[in-house]
């Protein structure tokens, strides 16, 4: 969309590595739908970038991107969208968009992700847990959850 602002990148590095797999994954067969390119001027801002024809084997659908990059995969039915979206190291968060209930409660029990979003996109509410599973991270944060982990607890036993 024409005037859509979103934040830059970390660093210079951090830019430079995103456009990085976005040139390997195009190397490998992937298609730039849009975006795909460095943004000049204030900040270490990327295009925002959807890629389609990526493999599932790929650094670009396997790893971590960190930054405004989609990569698209097709597929038939929903036991192989939760098989391909489970075919991963990592476990931050997933996201489905349907109004099938039943579909729902099985991406919520089957899906192998810290965070699931239904019906909406990647930003967890202030009294939610933001916690990533496997090599996406230990612990969490965000709401009650996250703050008590900065507590220890202790439990007195007296007997008279």
């Amino acid at each position: 969309e024409e005037g859509a602002e979103f934040c830059s990148l970390i660093s210079s590095d951090h830019r430079e590595k995103v456009r990085g797999m976005v040139e390997r994954a195009v190397a490998a067969g992937a298609k730039v739908e849009c975006g795909g390119n460095s943004i000049e001027g204030p900040g270490y801002r990327f295009e925002a970038t959807v890629l389609t024809g990526s493999a599932q084997d790929s650094e670009i659908v396997q790893q971590e991107v960190f930054g405004p990059v989609i990569p698209v995969l097709k597929f038939g039915t929903f036991d192989e969208a939760l098989e391909l979206a489970n075919d991963s190291e990592y476990g931050l968060a997933s996201s489905i968009f349907t109004e099938n209930y039943r579909l729902i409660e099985r991406a919520r029990n089957e899906l192998l992700f810290g965070e699931t979003y239904v019906n909406r996109f990647h930003f967890e509410a202030m009294q939610g847990f933001h916690a990533g599973w496997r090599k996406s991270g230990i612990g969490g944060a965000d709401g009650k959850h996250g703050l008590m982990e900065y507590f220890n607890t202790k439990v007195v036993y007296v007997q008279s």
